[in-house]
């Protein structure tokens, strides 16, 4: 079984909730949701959270966890940006925990509560369509950061689409980064018959030392498979090598790593094709030189201007140990503003790719900025250097980065509609479903919006079938954060908040604390 996605947003439980929480009615379902994933016999976690047990024994911790939000461990701002599968608990969550641990963590009837997540295998796609496992690398005497690419030959006869990837080393405490790339030239393979060791050491720009090279996925700390929206794919051309460059740092001699990639790929004859580029850079477009002295705290800043009408489909930012902040936005050309992403607690463990609820219309023209501020003074408990030392552009972890890939496509009409996110199964016993607002549950009453998207922040609630008086309509933006709540017993106009940007948004009726419909995704474009 695959592990979880990250959710989208949580609303709590529904229903009436009692004055003491308990873990069999309560707590549990948060959990499984949202902690699971990782706390298991084969997650990144170093501890279980699987059954009562094990979060009772632990229950202070996840209790500063969760109140000072370090946990669950999802970097990006909502408000700033909405990011589809986001993994962030409600306040509603948070005060439950709270209040539970203050109770001495009840566990309430054990009858009452869920079936606990299976989880497997380490691998969130076990039954891939292709995996590639690279022979196992011991690091030799590495007195500095060692890049070894490793080459796979595909053997493919004709061009095929990744919808799905998973890059797993074996030894995840050795490894900086895999980057994975596919190359149609002989060049890498050429380096790799040139050296009598496993792989070829590759330290040029491209990382692969060949020019012909083109990225398609990466693996940092943090990161997790990812899934391309459905009709799109990543191209293999027929033929093409996949070259796997991997980051070992100082420091590591005489440990091993092999690395595990799985891929799954479309049969769709339509497919479209999505392309991965580091568009703002350290060495294309930044304002300055990538230097940060002793005890300051500089913000650099980067600009790329779109060739072309796009659609964006994630991001990813990137830096090192020193950065404190990370944040990109759009300037289209009639200069309107559309938030891309914002890291506002940079975190070197925790990266990856961000994906959009929604692909974002860039066109062209538009410039695309990112800034990223580091902070290189002993106020930075993530500083490798007491004191502070001088610091530059490299590739080493004690050296700085600043990167933003993107995923995108070309621009065709009626990409805006398109929904980046699926999660209606994601391995959550059905018990847990009713706190989670995109589920399907059974319908009592239908309801439908319109106009979707919504221009002017009114919009129209048509309801079919019987509901009680005093039905209220929630509406929730992408972080469970209700901005909009009223009865509404029949057919009727409502207006938005004016708080109420441009973003996706979800609607449900509630009668009586329980979800009566299906919930509904609005768009609001202004």
């Amino acid at each position: 079984m695959k592990r979880l996605f990250p959710l989208l947003f949580t609303l709590g439980a529904i229903g009436t909730l009692s004055a003491q929480p308990t873990w069999a009615d309560d707590i549990s379902c948060i959990v499984y949701k949202h902690c699971s994933n990782c706390h298991n016999d084969f997650g990144v976690a170093p501890f279980n959270l699987m059954s009562y047990d094990e979060v009772f024994a632990s229950r202070f911790a996840v209790e500063s966890a969760v109140v000072n939000k370090n946990m669950p461990p999802w970097m990006p701002d909502q408000e700033y940006a909405p990011m589809a599968y986001a993994n962030v608990l409600s306040a509603e969550e948070i005060q439950l925990i709270s209040d539970w641990v203050a109770a001495g963590a009840p566990e309430g009837n054990p009858a009452d509560a869920p079936e606990p997540p299976v989880f497997e295998t380490e691998m969130e796609i076990p039954d891939a369509d292709w995996t590639i496992t690279t022979d196992e690398f011991t690091v030799p005497n590495n007195s500095s950061d060692l890049y070894k690419c490793f080459v796979v030959q595909t053997n493919f006869a004709e061009d095929r689409y990744i919808t799905a990837m998973e890059i797993l080393p074996s030894n995840r405490n050795i490894v900086h980064h895999v980057l994975i790339y596919e190359d149609i030239s002989n060049d890498p393979i050429e380096e790799d018959n040139d050296d009598p060791n496993v792989g070829f050491e590759c330290y040029s720009t491209p990382p692969t030392n060949s020019p012909t090279s083109n990225l398609i996925g990466e693996w940092v700390p943090g990161s997790t498979a990812r899934y391309l929206p459905e009709g799109t794919g990543i191209k293999i051309p027929a033929g093409t090598n996949i070259i796997i460059q991997v980051h070992y740092p100082e420091g590591t001699s005489g440990q091993s790593d092999f690395t595990t990639v799985n891929m799954n790929f479309t049969t769709d004859p339509n497919v479209r094709e999505i392309y991965n580029d580091q568009l703002l850079d350290h060495l294309e477009n930044i304002d300055n030189f990538l230097i940060i002295f002793p005890y300051t705290t500089p913000t650099f800043h980067e600009e790329y201007t779109v060739p072309y009408d796009m659609s964006l489909i994630s991001v990813f930012p990137h830096a090192h140990l020193i950065c404190e902040r990370m944040w990109s936005y759009a300037e289209l050309p009639n200069g309107d503003i559309i938030n891309l992403v914002d890291i506002p607690k940079w975190d070197f463990n925790w990266q990856g790719f961000y994906h959009y609820p929604q692909p974002i219309f860039v066109p062209e023209g538009t410039k695309l900025h990112g800034y990223a501020k580091y902070d290189n003074t002993p106020d930075n408990p993530n500083n490798p250097n007491n004191p502070p030392q001088l610091v530059t552009l490299g590739e080493a972890t004690t050296d700085e980065m600043m990167l933003f890939f993107y995923s995108f496509m070309e621009y065709q009409p009626g990409d805006e509609n398109i929904m980046i996110y699926d999660i209606s199964s994601d391995g959550v016993n059905d018990a847990c479903s009713n706190s989670v607002g995109i589920y399907d549950i059974d319908e009592k009453v239908g309801i439908s919006i319109f106009p979707n998207p919504v221009m002017d922040g009114g919009l129209n609630v048509d309801i079919a079938g019987e509901i009680a008086p005093g039905t209220e309509i929630e509406i929730t933006d992408v972080t469970g954060r209700v901005i909009l709540k009223t009865v509404c017993d029949s057919d009727r106009r409502i207006t938005l908040p004016n708080g109420a940007g441009n973003g996706m948004y979800f609607a449900r009726l509630i009668e009586n604390g329980v979800q009566v419909s299906k919930t509904q995704k609005i768009t609001v474009l202004k």
